[in-house]
């Protein structure tokens, strides 16, 4: 399950950087945010800080004297499951950014950082507006309570043409898509939102019929990112948003495996 950050709470921040000035300044410009902040220097004191303390985000670096970021980050998830965490590197190859976005990591930003990124990711859930098409009550239910819980702001439908119109109104980042909808399948659905909303991500969904799932993977080969299968697992679809999420940030523009 992914970390929530609930608002009206303050979301406790582990900061990981071998600079002094670095440590200090992310610190200042955390707390000033609203969050609670803690400093770690190394790698090693990082993973006993996370063995002792829960945190919501890491924050850190990958080259450290010791163990890098990357392996702090690998030990870290043996203490603390769904947690987000943020590399930093002046120096990046594409290899170890798409190596640390594959074992998890929320994103992966160059130095110097962007610090609207960083805060943006750490709020990640908050200003993601996410349109679900699906007419079966159960899965359009648990999309749309579990999405509210994480902080996404959720629109509902079960109507091919109350879609189109409302994408023609409103930009919405992420789009679920039901492939068995009445009037229209969800391929058409697909391709009727793409003429209106060429940046928005869409997922489908598709039942366990061999003929609904190929419509979902003829959706994918023109460009909709993934598709997940009925009956839907919660916490995998809230895992793929959140590394998606990170993904884009990172400037990852990769998609998942569908098999």
């Amino acid at each position: 399950m992914t970390t929530e950050l609930t608002e009206g709470t303050t979301s406790k921040i582990l900061v990981v950087d071998d600079e002094e000035s670095m440590r200090e300044t992310l610190a200042a410009i955390l707390e000033a945010e609203g969050y609670q902040v803690v400093t770690a220097s190394t790698g090693e004191e990082a993973v006993e800080r996370c063995s002792q303390e829960r945190f919501d985000v890491v924050l850190m670096d990958v080259r450290m004297p010791g163990i890098d970021g990357v392996e702090t980050f690998r030990r870290i998830r043996c203490h603390q499951t769904g947690l987000r965490v943020i590399l930093m590197s002046a120096y990046c190859t594409d290899e170890m950014k798409e190596a640390a976005l594959d074992d998890g990591a929320v994103a992966f930003l160059p130095k110097p950082l962007d610090l609207d990124k960083v805060i943006g990711l750490i709020h990640d859930a908050t200003d993601i507006a996410i349109l679900v098409v699906e007419s079966e009550e159960r899965t359009s239910s648990l999309l749309n309570q579990q999405l509210r819980q994480h902080g996404y702001r959720v629109t509902v439908v079960d109507s091919p043409d109350r879609a189109v119109e409302l994408v023609q109104q409103i930009r919405f980042e992420l789009i679920f898509i039901d492939v068995a909808l009445p009037a229209m399948n969800g391929l058409e659905l697909y391709l009727e939102i793409r003429k209106r909303s060429r940046n928005s991500v869409v997922i489908m969904i598709a039942g366990l019929d061999k003929e609904l799932e190929a419509l979902a993977r003829a959706a994918v080969e023109r460009n909709a990112y993934t598709f997940v299968r009925k009956p839907l697992d919660i916490d995998h679809v809230l895992t793929m948003l959140q590394r998606l999420i990170g993904r884009r940030m990172s400037g990852d523009q990769r998609k998942p495996d569908t098999v």
